[in-house]
Parts: structure tokens; C-alpha cells; sequence
């Protein structure tokens, strides 16, 4: 029941935030630009961020291997999308996670290891969108006060990073972390630790993954962007790199189904600071999210016909 509440909750305030956002929109002049919309650039969207999926699909492949996990390429792909479908298009942002993890178990009898790979995989993901901005963010002395929302995520990952391949670090903020925060955060903070753990000494690999995740943000970056030029938007991709991965960011928190409003409103605002058309931004956020489902619905088809092989009959 509490459950049913929460998601009650989330959903009615993305819902509020669609209306909010919405009321505020010209109606006639959005027919228009959704009127003349180049479809061209959109299935490029699509086209990203189903490409974007199949490198994820790689970077969590290879931190499945990592954990000793025996699974193929194919079975990580499907699994993979599964988890993407849950993601985008159910109600909710890490159900995905949980099926992939469920998945995982159901293929090697394993759940700590899936669950070791799901979170390395969600933290190098992180790590690569704030540094992809960051870097964005030196070179567009406009909108360097931007920075400063990211710059104390980026170091917190750091830190966490640091404890995650040094033993004794990782033990001294485990520690601090069960002082000083609340049982279930520290647990959490405990877990992501213990999970990089599998990864100290593997500097090289991780390296790789890491440059694999900053092309699998960018593509997603460029989802957007695509976005943009299928409505006219005309703005330098740099601020797309600027902007969208702050959106991001925001719309994981679990106050919102999916991000649906957060990422949207959030997307208008910077936009907009840059004097783009309220309209064309909201378009543009509109058919990026789009994009993200169509390209999730090859997810949906896996959940439909996958024949996952349980670790018994292996």
C-alpha cells in the first residue's frame, strides 16, 4: 500500500509539473513547430540512443566479467534492453536495475555479483556525465556558475572512488559514513564501496570502461541535439553538453516518475536563459524523451520473447 502511495505521489507531481509547464506554452505555435518537424534528424535520435544502449550493454558486460558472472555478450544485451525498457517506460527509474539484477541471478544462481556490476555500472555512468559537462563548462565562460552545481557531485565521486580502490580509505569513510549518516544512507554508501571492491587493481580496464561511458553519455547527449534540429532549435551543441546532463542528474531523483516533468521543465529554464523559444525547448524535450522510449521498446520485445537459460541447465 505505501508503495502504491508513493507511486501515486510521484506520478501526480510529473503530472503537475506537465501542466505547469504546459499552461505556460503557446498551444497553436507548438502545433506549428511539431507541424514542421524534420523527421530526418529524429530518427537520428533514435538512432543514438539505440546505439547508446548497445555500448551501455558493453561497458556492463565487462563489469559482469569482472565479477566472475558467466554470461554471454548476447544474454548481456538482452538483459540489458529489459532493464532499459523498465527504466523508460514503466512507472518508475530503477526498476530497470532490479530486473537486470533478478536477470543476472536467474543466468548464474548469482546476486551480489549483479548487483556489484548495476551499481558500478550507474556510478560510472555518473561520473562520466558530470566530467562530459564540466569539461563543456570551461570553455563557455557564460555559464560557469553552472558549475558549481556539479563540481561537489563530481568530487563526492571522487571520494567515493578513492575509497572504492584503496582498502583502507574505503574502511576510514565507510566508517565516517555510519557516524555521521542516517542507517539506511550509510548502508547504501557501505554497499557501493564493498561493490568497487572487485575492481582495485584493475586500473587499466577501468579506465576503458570509463572511456566507453563517456561515448555512451555523449550519445545521449546528442539524443537531445538531434531533438533540437528536428524542431529548429538553433543552438551550439555545447550547450547541449552544458545542459542536459544537469537534467539528467535532477530527474533521477525519485521524486517523479521517470523524470517525466522534472527533466522538462528543467531543460525549458536553461534553455530558455540562452533567449530560445520557450516552445521550441519544450518540443525539443518532448521529442528527446520520445526518442528514449522508441529506442526502449526493442527492450520490450526481449521481455516478450528472451529465453534466459537459468545457471542449472548451463
Amino acid at each position: 500500500m505505501r508503495r502504491l502511495l508513493e507511486l501515486a505521489a510521484k506520478l501526480a507531481f510529473s503530472l503537475g509539473l506537465i501542466w505547469y509547464l504546459a499552461y505556460r506554452m503557446d498551444w497553436p505555435v507548438l502545433g506549428q513547430i511539431f507541424a514542421a518537424t524534420r523527421w530526418e534528424p529524429f530518427g537520428g535520435a533514435v538512432l543514438l540512443f539505440a546505439l547508446s544502449n548497445v555500448l551501455g550493454t558493453a561497458q556492463w558486460h565487462l563489469l559482469l566479467r569482472v565479477q566472475q558472472i558467466p554470461i554471454t555478450f548476447r544474454q548481456s544485451l538482452v538483459v540489458y534492453h529489459v532493464g532499459v525498457f523498465f527504466n523508460n517506460v514503466l512507472l518508475g527509474n530503477i526498476g530497470g536495475d532490479a530486473m537486470r539484477i533478478y536477470d543476472i541471478r536467474r543466468i548464474s544462481g548469482q546476486a551480489s555479483g549483479g548487483v556489484a556490476a548495476t551499481a558500478m555500472d550507474r556510478f560510472v555512468g555518473l561520473f562520466s556525465t558530470c566530467t562530459i559537462a564540466l569539461v563543456a563548462y570551461l570553455v563557455l565562460p557564460e555559464v560557469h556558475d553552472l558549475a558549481s552545481m556539479l563540481v561537489p557531485i563530481w568530487l563526492g565521486l571522487l571520494v567515493v572512488l578513492g575509497a572504492g580502490v584503496s582498502r583502507r580509505a574505503g574502511l576510514y569513510f565507510e566508517g565516517l559514513a555510519r557516524r555521521l549518516l542516517p542507517a539506511s544512507l550509510a548502508d547504501i554508501a557501505g554497499s557501493l564501496r564493498q561493490s568497487m571492491g572487485a575492481y582495485r587493481h584493475r586500473y587499466g580496464l577501468l579506465v576503458g570502461i570509463w572511456f566507453l561511458s563517456l561515448v555512451v553519455q555523449l550519445c545521449r547527449v546528442l539524443v537531445y541535439w538531434a531533438a533540437g534540429l528536428a524542431v529548429g532549435m538553433d543552438v551550439p551543441l555545447g550547450y547541449y553538453v552544458c545542459f542536459q546532463p544537469i537534467a539528467a542528474i535532477i530527474a533521477a531523483l525519485p521524486i517523479s516518475v521517470g523524470g517525466l516533468g522534472v527533466r522538462e521543465n528543467i531543460v525549458v529554464k536553461l534553455f530558455s536563459s540562452l533567449g530560445a523559444d520557450a516552445n521550441l525547448c519544450f518540443a525539443m524535450s518532448l521529442l528527446g524523451y520520445l526518442a528514449g522510449i522508441l529506442a526502449s521498446l526493442l527492450g520490450g520485445l526481449a521481455f516478450i520473447f528472451r529465453r534466459l537459460a537459468p545457471a542449472e541447465s548451463r
